[in-house]
């Protein structure tokens, strides 16, 4: 990794930019490069600099931001930036260094910023190994019937706490591992997994209705916790204004 990190920021909210601005301007390894309110304005900069991370919302005017990312032949990393938690699996399946969803608190950006640079670290060290980080999609492994089984994550539903093991349901049938949940939420990206109880964890993009006191994933009702509610409920109604017919 070169001495400081080029970026740039494409939002077209004017609050949203500067807030970026603001948190880039607090961490010295990173060098704004410009910002730009489309993809198209940013395609000159991409092509006359180097540049080593995007900072690009989904929702943009003209092509979204994942469409632009994807119209790239050689695509910087990118963080996604938006208000949407829905986007969160498209963004991971073109290999984002991380997802942020609004409103972003400097905490969680400072998060992303190390991981991308943990990320590239682990890149420069082998060429065959950045090709592997690239293409495949996320994923844990986790202890299983006495050996180590890869999970992905787009494949996870939810997690649920059953005593001293944790039961990870997935599309492709339930795991049974001896895990904590919250050793397990430790692990997971918060852009994708809420936990609203103190036995569940959920995928958000996996929910297919809801209210205030209950979640259904693949037909399974699934609480949410008094303790939790406050967060969980302010997730699940951004996630209901993107999809007003996932109300219960």
């Amino acid at each position: 990794m070169a001495n400081s990190i080029n970026c740039i920021i494409i939002e077209d909210e004017k609050p949203a930019s500067n807030l970026l601005e603001l948190y880039i301007s607090r961490v010295e390894l990173l060098n704004l490069v410009g910002t730009f309110t489309s993809g198209t304005q940013a395609m000159r900069s991409l092509t006359g600099s180097r540049i080593d991370l995007i900072f690009t919302d989904i929702n943009l005017p003209g092509i979204n931001g994942l469409d632009f990312i994807r119209s790239l032949t050689s695509a910087p990393n990118v963080i996604f930036t938006t208000a949407h938690a829905e986007y969160a699996v498209d963004g991971f399946d073109l290999n984002a260094v991380d997802f942020l969803l609004k409103p972003i608190l400097f905490e969680r950006f400072l998060k992303a910023v190390n991981r991308f640079i943990q990320l590239d670290k682990q890149l420069l060290e082998s060429e065959d190994k950045k090709t592997q980080v690239e293409k495949e999609p996320p994923f844990i492994f986790i202890r299983c019937d006495k050996k180590m089984v890869k999970i992905y994550l787009d494949d996870i539903l939810y997690f649920e706490s059953q005593k001293n093991y944790l039961l990870i349901n997935t599309m492709k049938g339930a795991f049974k591992t001896y895990c904590s949940i919250s050793e397990m939420e430790e692990k997971l990206p918060e852009s994708i997994f809420l936990r609203i109880h103190r036995s569940f964890i959920v995928s958000i993009p996996k929910i297919e209705k809801f209210n205030s006191n209950t979640i259904e994933i693949n037909k399974d009702m699934i609480p949410i916790g008094r303790h939790y509610g406050p967060v969980a409920n302010q997730v699940l109604k951004n996630y209901q204004t993107a999809n007003p017919k996932f109300l219960l």
